[in-house]
């Protein structure tokens, strides 16, 4: 398609009044909370539009009461071939004016292949940059590094798709926030400040020491009468429960594994401050409003995963071998870890005494 065509196209489809919109993100947590910006910035350009959004199941509470959104339409994480041929063949059926592929993988490009849409766009990973900046150091990021949302919307921008000034979402209800709020209040009836902590990660080599996190919250339990309570998923208990063995009952309550997502974003809610790891949970927190204090080890903010525009802090140390990895390994490849061991307990209390006196 030529330049004058393309433009043409566009042109069109910003003028529609009510176009159908497929935006395909299938996982994961963090990344998938990141595109709620773009949603919002697709229904102020087209408040008629019927948007649809295509996940993984269990990313699918990430949306629920989202006023952005007309449908989630699921797909399984370990769907089987005709799962997958059953699911491209509903959606083939359906008249698509735009699909935006958020996701662009091997599964998503199979998708786009095979859903015809008038238009489709996709994302840029910034692929080659990200590779030459980790395997040779030759940066040729731009000055201004755009974070996830920024790249999301961009192949939007033709059509006068624009983010406003607004941070991730997460619309949460009662029946959220009942279970969180039950087990915190059977443990602190007198309701208590409370410091949210997430020590754990989906990768080692992102991890904090939970001695550095133990100390940390101690710290700031004194300083705030803050009580602690320890968030992250199932895969996480082993390390909640080092840290809870290590801060003691009194001020402390393990919440890892109990909550589904949507009542760990409840208890995150609840929280003055949240303490975390570059993980899902960190974007949790700057989508329900909480200030958050992230530890940034492996990975930088050149591949887009600060804090979005939302009160917070990222503690970090330059290293000549940062950034290692865009995603996370199980060990550091030099084996020493300075990006994580040379960030000391004062630093991070620094920075979350900074938020809570801001």
């Amino acid at each position: 398609m030529n330049r004058k065509s393309r433009d043409k196209k566009n042109s069109h489809l910003g003028q529609l009044l009510a176009p159908s919109i497929l935006v395909v993100r299938l996982s994961s947590l963090g990344d998938v909370l990141l595109t709620t910006p773009v949603l919002r910035a697709l229904r102020q350009k087209w408040p008629g539009a019927r948007i649809s959004f295509l996940t993984k199941e269990e990313f699918a509470p990430l949306l629920h009461n989202n006023p952005h959104l007309d449908e989630v339409i699921t797909t399984s994480g370990g769907g089987t071939f005709e799962q997958s041929r059953d699911l491209v063949r509903k959606l083939r059926y359906r008249k698509w004016d735009l699909l935006v592929d958020l996701h662009r993988s091997l599964r998503s490009f199979l998708f786009r292949r095979l859903v015809p849409a008038a238009r489709t766009v996709v994302y840029s990973k910034y692929r080659l940059k990200r590779t030459l900046l980790i395997y040779t150091r030759l940066d040729l990021y731009p000055a201004s590094v755009p974070l996830v949302p920024e790249r999301y919307v961009k192949p939007l921008e033709p059509f006068g798709v624009k983010l406003d000034e607004g941070p991730c979402e997460l619309f949460l209800d009662e029946s959220d926030r009942e279970p969180a709020l039950k087990k915190i209040s059977a443990r602190w009836p007198s309701s208590p400040p409370l410091l949210a902590v997430a020590p754990g990660s989906a990768w080692p080599i992102k991890r904090w020491p939970v001695e550095s996190f133990a100390e940390s919250a101690r710290e700031l339990a004194l300083r705030f009468g803050f009580k602690v309570i320890l968030l992250g998923s199932k895969k996480d208990a082993e390390i909640c429960a080092r840290l809870a063995q290590i801060l003691g009952q009194k001020l402390c309550l393990d919440l890892a594994g109990k909550l589904p997502i949507r009542g760990s974003a409840a208890a995150v809610a609840e929280a003055r401050l949240l303490l975390t790891n570059d993980t899902g949970l960190m974007h949790i927190a700057t989508a329900v409003g909480t200030p958050v204090v992230a530890v940034f080890g492996p990975t930088t903010r050149h591949f887009g995963y600060f804090p979005y525009r939302a009160e917070s802090r990222v503690v970090e140390t330059r290293l000549y071998c940062r950034p290692c990895t865009h995603n996370g390994r199980v060990r550091c490849p030099l084996g020493h870890f300075r990006c994580m061991k040379d960030i000391k307990a004062e630093r991070v209390v620094e920075a979350a005494v900074e938020l809570l006196n801001f």
